[in-house]
């Protein structure tokens, strides 16, 4: 009878206003969570790409620059222009002539005639070969006619016919055969200058600037 009595007090006290109130609460509370749909405690985090700044453009100043370039350019100038001295046994107007004379002293001089492809041209007075003018300076920079003067190429000592116009301070126009070169002050000069005034007297010596570049 005891035993009874007690599991009557058990199961009043499980169906009791307070127990049920609680489980309503719990409930409650799970609903209310699944209804606020996102957990309030994680926020969503933006990031925001810092602004893209467009490069300033150099500003550059053209009227310096061209000043620059053209000093450049002058030094240039100085330093690929060397004062030669010729030895010269004739001066004319006609390339036969010179040719003639070129060939005569080579004999009497014991000299080599190196007449370094040259030929006559209307429009130069003289001028190197098509293919050669293509070639200098690496090719396309250079036009035919071309006219390079003997300068410091190939020996002190040999026979050629050269261009007057291709000489600072030369009169124009005439056609020269020359014995001897070299840089201002080389005793190769006085040198072969006595030697050609054995066969002609006329012969001289004429200093000038000559341009050693290649002419492009």
């Amino acid at each position: 009878m005891k035993i009874l009595s007690i599991f009557i007090v058990l199961a009043l006290f499980a169906c009791s206003p307070s127990s049920e109130s609680a489980t309503e609460e719990i409930n409650n509370t799970n609903l209310s969570s699944e209804e606020g749909g996102e957990n309030p405690i994680e926020e969503e985090i933006i990031y925001e790409e810092p602004p893209v700044e467009e490069p300033i453009a150099a500003e550059f100043n053209t009227v310096e620059t061209a000043e620059y370039e053209i000093a450049d350019w002058d030094n240039y100038m100085d330093d690929m222009t060397k004062d030669f001295s010729f030895v010269i046994i004739i001066s004319t107007k006609s390339y036969d002539a010179a040719l003639e004379r070129a060939k005569d002293a080579a004999t009497k001089l014991n000299y080599p005639l190196n007449l370094r492809d040259l030929h006559q041209n209307d429009e130069s007075g003289l001028s190197l070969p098509v293919l050669v003018c293509e070639s200098i300076c690496g090719g396309g920079a250079v036009e035919y006619p071309q006219y390079l003067p003997r300068s410091d190429y190939g020996d002190s000592k040999y026979v050629s016919v050269e261009y007057s116009n291709g000489f600072d301070g030369f009169n124009p126009g005439y056609y020269i055969v020359v014995v001897a070169s070299g840089e201002k002050g080389d005793p190769v000069i006085q040198e072969a200058l006595e030697e050609a005034q054995q066969y002609y007297d006329d012969a001289y010596a004429k200093t000038c600037g000559v341009w050693m570049g290649c002419g492009c």
